[in-house]
């Protein structure tokens, strides 16, 4: 589950004795906006599992829930194919299994949000994802994705929009006029106190602070939002952005009309443009790396760039000292400084006991 940074988000484990291994696994978190407390529930039901245990199981789960939990939404990839509720059956009784399964659903006033496939293949359409929820819901959506056999759903509730800061950014124009701007600046500047300074480090700047102003006169700094919540990867260029596209319209095509050439077609558009992205990063790191041979810091910081490791971005603020809690900046301090000073000292006194009682045995 992916949740927005701006929204606090707890993981709620109430319900894990629930659990049932092989029948269906899920996660509860709790996401809190400015004035409402919202509860998002992922489920997966294997398709190998018992249909009527996990009937049962889902009455207790959605029952516990709603007993504590206004607003829910309810999600998952269930193997229940809503599509076609005639053709499961449950051993027990001769009723459906979908039926029975949005029957769950409903007595407890949760609604389905989704009511077309949601998994198509070249003759076959199910529906066996949906979400299901108490909330009033403006839109629900299947985008077509074609990195899984699973479309997406998008649905969109109506709560408080948590307010994003669009990181700032200056740019700078700098077209031929301006360029010829700068030029004719610099050399209307006065050389006479750099050149007579026998300080070279005045000297220089000197020349930097008249630069800069030249420059922002002639190049002024315009500031603006950025409208990206994330930057584009970038080794993915204007180029291959169009590439993708077109690679998207070819797999809505291919599903909507499942022929053989149309099948062709996507198959080896994305193969290629898969290859083409593949060269297009490995030509970014190789140029990287260039650029910081002989620098093993630089080296280093590309490689934590590529598996995603970051700095630790808190210090913590207190550590346990035995069954002591130090919090305070000098108590955490004199706590190392102690470890330090001993660590040494003890090291020696546990190896020669350890080497004393070898030679008793």
């Amino acid at each position: 589950m992916f949740v927005r940074h701006e929204l606090a988000t707890k993981i709620i484990t109430d319900f894990d004795n629930l659990y049932e291994e092989m029948l269906f696994e899920f996660i509860l978190v709790e996401i809190e906006t400015k004035s409402e407390t919202l509860f998002c529930c992922v489920l997966y039901r294997p398709p190998c599992g018992s249909p009527a245990k996990f009937l049962e199981s889902l009455d207790n789960l959605l029952s516990s829930m709603l007993s504590r939990y206004i607003k829910l939404l309810f999600m998952g990839d269930f193997n229940i194919n809503l599509l076609a509720p005639s053709k499961l059956k449950q051993a027990q009784n001769n009723s459906s299994l979908a039926n029975e399964f949005i029957s769950s659903f409903l007595s407890t006033g949760m609604l389905p949000a989704c009511r077309i496939p949601t998994r198509v293949r070249d003759t076959t359409a199910s529906l066996i994802d949906n979400l299901f929820t108490n909330l009033d819901l403006k839109t629900c959506d299947v985008i077509i994705y074609d990195d899984s056999d699973h479309f997406l759903i998008l649905s969109e509730v109506t709560l408080d929009k948590p307010k994003v800061e669009h990181p700032e950014q200056k740019t700078r124009k700098l077209d031929a006029e301006s360029i010829e701007s700068l030029r004719n600046q610099l050399n209307n500047i006065n050389r006479s106190p750099c050149l007579d300074n026998q300080d070279v480090d005045q000297a220089t700047n000197y020349f930097i602070q008249e630069f800069e102003k030249a420059f922002d006169r002639a190049c002024p700094a315009k500031t603006s939002k950025s409208r990206r919540q994330e930057p584009r990867k970038p080794w993915i260029s204007k180029g291959i952005v169009r590439s993708i596209k077109i690679k998207n319209q070819l797999y809505k095509i291919r599903i909507e009309n499942p022929s053989e050439d149309n099948k062709e077609k996507f198959r080896l558009y994305k193969n290629n443009l898969t290859k083409v992205i593949r060269a297009a990063k490995a030509s970014h790191y190789t140029k990287l790396f260039a650029e910081a041979s002989g620098s093993p810091k630089k080296s280093w910081e590309i490689i934590h760039g590529i598996i995603g490791k970051k700095k630790m971005s808190k210090i913590p603020e207190s550590i346990n000292h035995g069954p002591e809690l130090v919090s305070d900046r000098h108590g955490i301090a004199n706590v190392f400084n102690k470890h330090f000073a001993n660590v040494g000292v003890r090291t020696v006194k546990e190896s020669v006991a350890a080497n004393n009682s070898e030679q008793r045995n």
